[in-house]
């Protein structure tokens, strides 16, 4: 039987309660290590490696809410690569393939839709999402500390897993990101961005959810061109986080 461990870095008591600590599924059976006062996901996470000891560790914003047989779920995918790659590398609920098309399962408030939908066993990603970041404890993969910040750590750690033969996927395990909806890519991102391009220059492009990283500026040109005029159409369609994410799963569940 495998033992999980819920690491997450929070800011904010409240967003952590009312959502993520609000999990049914977390109320027994996981260990759970909250991370207070880091200036970055990777050396957050990489606390959180070195102070838990269950062999799944399960990274994931403590915005996002595991709805009633999330575990359930989980379970279904792992016995699925049990059986197919035992040892994969990183596992997310949303990510995307070297096409760029995206493969998982998850609700955005921020979106106020449903990305992806549901699917069997697990599909292979080149990165993932950080919403949600699943490794085994004996793959030896810990998160890079020179990233400074929270973005893009996600991509990185999968693509430190795939210099060691390890595959990435994304699984079907659905839950809600209660988030804000942003209007553009922070100053932040774009610091992670560039400092991504220089790490692994010898290996772009790289997709990732957001946009590809590539050798020139020509992602980041589009997304400046196109962003504004997406809002001036659709800026009044970017949602906000909710105080009962629950209602909204049940909300989503019911429309079909």
């Amino acid at each position: 039987m495998k033992h999980f461990a819920i690491i997450v870095a929070s800011n904010s008591d409240q967003v952590l309660q009312s959502s993520l600590l609000a999990s049914p599924d977390l109320k027994e059976g996981f260990e759970i290590s909250v991370q207070r006062g880091f200036r970055s996901a990777a050396a957050a996470y990489n606390d959180g490696i070195a102070s838990t000891t269950s062999d799944v560790m399960i990274f994931v914003h403590q915005d996002v809410y595991l709805p009633a047989g999330w575990r359930q779920r989980l379970d279904r995918a792992l016995e699925w690569l049990d059986a197919n790659d035992p040892s994969w590398g990183v596992l997310g609920l949303f990510g995307v393939e070297k096409n760029g098309a995206g493969q998982g399962h998850v609700y955005s408030t921020g979106l106020r839709r449903v990305i992806g939908e549901f699917f069997e066993g697990a599909r292979r990603v080149e990165t993932l999402d950080e919403v949600m970041l699943i490794l085994r404890r004996n793959s030896g993969l810990r998160f890079d500390e020179s990233l400074h910040g929270f973005h893009l750590y996600g991509g990185d750690i999968c693509l430190m897993a795939e210099t060691r033969g390890l595959k990435n996927y994304a699984i079907s395990a659905c839950a809600v990101h209660n988030t804000n909806g942003i209007r553009f890519l922070p100053r932040a991102y774009w610091k992670i961005f560039f400092q991504m391009r220089t790490k692994w220059r010898a290996r772009l492009p790289v997709q990732t959810p957001c946009m590809p990283i590539t050798s020139g500026c020509g992602a980041a040109l589009r997304y400046a061109v196109r962003r504004p005029l997406w809002l001036l159409r659709h800026g009044a369609s970017i949602g906000a986080r909710v105080t009962d994410p629950k209602a909204v799963w049940e909300h989503v569940v019911g429309s079909g």
